[in-house]
């Protein structure tokens, strides 16, 4: 059984949606937006302005950087997580129709993935004035990093702490909200996104977990855990959508 050891970063939707990228209107000028800052001129200053960050971090995270998309077309809900450049450039392929394409490929080569993964949240809205909104960031230990801390003060090798850091888990929670309750939207079925990049203090966790509540209140659950912690390893995926189940293998 899991127990929180940090604090959860409550991000309340119209918080986020301020600093949030645009509905899909303002979405395809996304690119043309951060061009304007130019991102290359001033990259000694601001080496990544593509994208917004998240604040007051539990520890062990260096820092979180996000940025939504959407695309003209319905989806299942779905959890990614991208571990390296080759299956991140993969994952953009298979995304030719995104409004922002361009900000999305610029926020990806951004990406270190030496201390970093990628992880994707999307969903099905019923118009595109909807966005996946990040409503919490928590890294939790497992059961024998408690036992251990438990047991008493003893010398920590780096070994060991790199066995606790194999037991603890990153846990992304987020939910597909409406980005303005007074706007109006024309009904179009669009398939609503988020783009989370999160840096480590050191080398990525392991194991990830997600939840994505949709706009209509379904949940989708997911349990990923790479088989090593290498930035290629494979992954093992658990999945859960409302009261049905299913297990997969996954190469993300």
């Amino acid at each position: 059984m899991l127990c929180t050891t940090t604090a959860a970063i409550g991000l309340s939707a119209g918080c986020l949606a301020d600093d949030a990228s645009q509905p899909a209107d303002d979405d395809g000028d996304d690119a043309t937006d951060d061009d304007n800052g130019s991102p290359t001129d001033g990259s000694e200053d601001d080496p990544d302005p593509v994208g917004d960050a998240i604040e007051d971090l539990p520890d062990g995270l260096a820092d979180v950087r996000t940025l939504t998309y959407q695309s003209p077309a319905s989806s299942e809900p779905d959890i990614t997580v991208l571990r390296d450049a080759e299956r991140a450039a993969e994952w953009l392929d298979e995304r030719e129709a995104l409004h922002n394409a361009d900000a999305v490929a610029t926020f990806i080569d951004a990406t270190d993935f030496e201390t970093s993964i990628l992880v994707s949240l999307s969903d099905e809205a019923p118009t595109p004035c909807y966005e996946v909104v990040i409503e919490a960031i928590t890294i939790e230990a497992g059961e024998s990093s408690d036992s251990d801390s438990s047991a008493g003060e003893t010398e920590t090798s780096d070994s060991d702490e790199h066995s606790v850091a194999e037991d603890e888990t990153l846990v992304l929670e987020a939910a597909v909200h409406e980005t303005a309750e007074d706007q109006v939207c024309a009904q179009s079925i669009t398939t609503v996104g988020r783009l989370v990049r999160v840096t480590f203090e050191s080398e990525p966790l392991t194991t990830v977990s997600a939840t994505l509540v949709g706009h209509d209140g379904s949940t989708y659950d997911t349990t990923m855990g790479s088989d090593s912690g290498s930035a290629s390893a494979s992954s093992t995926v658990e999945s859960e959508w409302d009261s049905g189940s299913e297990s997969q293998s996954s190469d993300s």
